[in-house]
């Protein structure tokens, strides 16, 4: 994993966020979480190589083999 791409994705999450939380005040709470839930889920799937994986076996060992790993440890 690149910790500098995963720096620059958190910063453009941020970015995104405070750019956007003033247009979503007037939304009800529901529509807040899944906005900050989406950004989630986009920014912990850039922390893994996807574009690099071939298949859907290998898709799922790239997901979870870091958490192999801890869990191992």
């Amino acid at each position: 994993m690149k910790w500098v791409a995963l720096l620059y994705t958190t910063v453009i999450v941020a970015i995104i966020i405070l750019f956007e939380w003033p247009k979503m005040k007037q939304n009800p709470k529901i529509d807040k979480r899944a906005f900050i839930s989406l950004l989630l889920i986009g920014l912990v799937l850039s922390m893994f190589n996807l574009p690099q994986v071939t298949g859907p076996s290998k898709w799922i060992e790239a997901l979870f083999k870091p958490f192999g790993e801890f869990m191992e440890k």
